[in-house]
């Protein structure tokens, strides 16, 4: 059974956070990029939202140092 995807404003902006950079960004950093004008954003969320991503095959982890 396939999940249905709703849409989230916040999905969107985490998403073309990433994608408007050319550096690997950490959760923590696309956190920080977005909380002003997200403030209600947590970093659960971001976190959530990233694994969804790889999930889906739209970003890839290079893994941590």
């Amino acid at each position: 059974m396939k999940r249905t995807i709703r849409y989230s404003k916040k999905r969107e902006a985490i998403l073309e956070v990433i994608r408007s950079t050319h550096i690997h960004p950490t959760a923590e950093w696309v956190y920080q990029r977005l909380k002003p004008a997200h403030p209600d954003l947590s970093l659960g969320t971001v976190y959530r939202n990233l694994g969804f991503f790889m999930e889906q095959g739209t970003i890839k982890s290079v893994g941590v140092v």
